[in-house]
């Protein structure tokens, strides 16, 4: 016993030093930070972070109680115990390593971009992670036959803790669902995923989405789908409403507590109708999901990461600077893990796919258990900045000699993308790196897609659902005019605004096309539709539950659509201009000055109420039609636009803008009062 006690006294010590070590580092960490967040971290919101530091004691207590139980049976002797105690801390530590890195990919990742020098992945290759793991999980055994044989004498507690482990690990088999009058809706997505990233749509790697290619084999693909906003929150909003944004009012991801407060409201979005309708609705996502936290769109149980206000971003960084927290608790499942790693649900390196899955599911065996149909809903991240995708799919594409910027992911730098944004100057051979990249992360998401769909059909569910396949909107990749990200304008081609989109319905078989220009605005009145129920007046776009059944011919739509709220001065987003014209831009300060905190909105980062209008009046905005696409920029004295030709000029280079075209004048008057339902002119 009294080695007990002087172990656990070490190792409470060491942990405690470590603790302090952490707390230490996160004091000095500022990099990224801008000054103005930086004073609110230490004055108003002192508290929050002194409370987000000490909310990681219990996982450091826990750490040096797992310690002292599994060091005391390794130690045969008390002679030079300090010593022997850290030696076999630096043991365990090393063969938790093997788990750890196992169950979060995400953490490898993660220290490879910083070590670019060592090829961490041999890990994998050379299966050392397995080799570690099992070590561990005989020193495990180990301790707990100590412990028991100890407590309590028997011999056979080895092979009790050897079950009692196997136990543990052994997963049942899903249950079969009993068939429902009503089909069962599932939207499979993932964030800034663009059109021509798709196998059947000519992506570039034949192989970078099978998953999905083979799901398209018997769906309808909507091939000129386009969203309203090429951002997540707005996007989703005009999706699940059926309206635009002008409508229903939210205008960027940062909406104020009346905003978000009307959308909260809506009786008509497509959750609220169906949960009525008898549905179970859900969704579960990773830190791209925080937009269900913002607003609430009706979904029953949102599974989903907490929206980003200035709070969580202290708690964020918080965890980030305890790393050993997120290394050994970063897996744990439910309130236990959000116990221990408070914050955790905002990183992406921390919240693995397969876990959302898995998440997803348990809200489908529940709805399956209850007998009622579910409409639910999964939304990924690897597809979004930086291209956090996992190993291996983060080595499919790229040049593993190329080690210039951005070799693993996109380094986003918080403070430049604030000042300047993206550099428009990366060399040709950087940005060919950060393309393969991006298709690195669309099949990692391609592999999510199969993995729902395995699932789906283990329960007898793929029969009697109604299954999407989507994104929330596309992404710029150094198209011609354009750097990185997305919404922040509408040149270099469609690649922001034009997304896959893929239907099954219950029953299909084969293989069809929606080829017209359509929009997300007609998705909620089309689903509804397609499930029976009514369509509510309110819904500005158009049912097109005929054209799937053939009833109908597809319909001549106007799609329109405006820029997303910009982090960074809007003359870096305006690299399609001439210089007389970036000159005659209306500028805007970046995030820095335009966003403040609002404790009365759950201390969410919003507008601020002077800049709400100009941010709004200095959006670009763009009408498209089958075959023309007319962009207008607000300028000081005039407006500055752009005519494409889209049909015979897909990039859009050569504008067509003041050559006389009377296109031109009624796409402006279009732009002037937009009507959803209005046709080609």
């Amino acid at each position: 016993m009294i080695l007990w006690k002087r172990v656990a006294l070490m190792q409470l010590s060491i942990f405690g030093a470590l603790y302090i070590a952490s707390v230490a580092g996160f004091v000095l960490i500022a990099d990224g930070i801008t000054q103005r967040f930086v004073d609110m971290a230490r004055g108003p919101y002192l508290s929050t972070a002194v409370f987000a530091q000490l909310g990681l004691l219990p996982a450091y207590g826990l750490l040096a109680v797992v310690a002292t139980v599994l060091t005391v049976p390794l130690i045969r002797s008390e002679t030079k115990l300090l010593p022997k105690v850290v030696l076999l801390d630096l043991g365990l530590l090393l063969l938790a390593l093997g788990p750890a890195l196992r169950g979060g990919p995400g953490l490898v990742d993660f220290v490879a971009r910083r070590l670019p020098a060592f090829d961490l992945y041999a890990l994998y290759r050379w299966h050392v992670l397995d080799a570690l793991t099992a070590g561990l999980v005989l020193v495990v055994v180990f301790a707990a036959a100590s412990v028991v044989r100890s407590v309590k004498g028997r011999v056979g507690t080895f092979a009790v803790s050897s079950v009692l482990v196997l136990g543990a690990l052994h997963r049942p088999s899903p249950q079969r669902a009993t068939p429902l009058n009503k089909p069962n809706v599932l939207i499979i997505a993932t964030d800034s995923w663009r059109f021509d990233r798709v196998g059947v749509h000519g992506a570039k790697h034949a192989d970078i989405t099978p998953n999905v290619d083979a799901f398209a084999k018997r769906a309808t693909d909507f091939t000129n789908l386009h969203v309203a906003t090429a951002s997540t929150l707005e996007s989703w909003v005009t999706f699940f409403s059926g309206q635009l944004p002008s409508t229903h009012g939210i205008r960027s991801m940062y909406p104020s507590r009346e905003e978000a407060q009307a959308v909260d409201q809506l009786a008509s979005t497509l959750p609220r109708i169906l949960k009525t309708a008898g549905y179970d609705t859900f969704v579960s996502s990773d830190w791209v999901g925080n937009c269900f936290d913002l607003v609430d769109l009706g979904f029953t149980k949102r599974r989903v990461a907490p929206v980003q206000n200035f709070e969580a971003l202290l708690r964020e960084a918080t965890v980030q600077a305890h790393p050993l927290v997120p290394l050994f608790f970063g897996s744990v499942p439910g309130k236990l893990g959000e116990l221990l790693v408070p914050g955790r649900a905002s990183l992406a390196s921390l919240v693995r796919p397969g876990a959302l899955v898995d998440q997803l599911f348990v809200d489908v065996d529940a709805s399956v258990a209850a007998q009622k149909p579910f409409f639910g809903m999964l939304f990924l991240s690897p597809t979004h900045l930086p291209y956090n995708s996992r190993s291996p799919f983060n080595a499919k594409y790229g040049d593993p000699a190329y080690s210039g910027p951005h070799r693993l992911r996109v380094e986003v730098n918080a403070h430049e993308l604030i000042t300047t944004g993206f550099s428009p100057t990366l060399p040709p051979e950087a940005i060919a790196h950060v393309q393969d990249l991006y298709d690195d992360a669309v099949s990692d998401f391609d592999d999510s897609v199969g993995q729902v769909l395995r699932e789906l059909d283990a329960r007898g569910l793929d029969s009697n659902t109604v299954i999407i396949i989507t994104t929330d909107h596309g992404e710029d990749l150094y198209d011609p005019g354009s750097t990185l990200g997305h919404g922040t304008n509408f040149f270099g081609g469609d690649q922001s605004t034009h997304i896959p989109f893929f239907l099954r319905l219950p029953g299909q078989s084969a293989a069809s096309t929606v080829s017209s220009l359509t929009r997300t605005v007609d998705l909620a009145p089309t689903l509804l539709s397609v499930l029976n129920l009514p369509v509510p007046a309110s819904m500005e776009g158009v049912d097109l539950a005929p054209v799937l059944r053939g009833e109908r011919n597809e319909p001549d739509l106007i799609s329109f659509a405006e820029t997303c709220y910009l982090f960074f001065p809007k003359a870096q987003a305006m690299s399609g201009l001439t210089e007389a014209e970036r000159a005659e831009v209306v500028e805007l300060s970046g995030a820095a000055d335009t966003l403040e905190v609002d404790p009365e909105f759950r201390h969410n980062l919003v507008l601020r109420p002077a800049y709400r209008e100009a941010v709004i009046n200095a959006k670009d905005r763009m009408v498209r039609t089958t075959r023309w696409k007319l962009i207008e920029i607000p300028g000081k004295t005039r407006p500055i636009r752009r005519l494409y030709d889209v049909l015979a000029d897909p990039q859009q280079l050569h504008d067509l803008a003041g050559t006389g075209l009377a296109v031109e004048g009624q796409l402006v008057e279009l732009l002037r009062a937009p009507d959803c339902r209005a046709r080609h002119p």
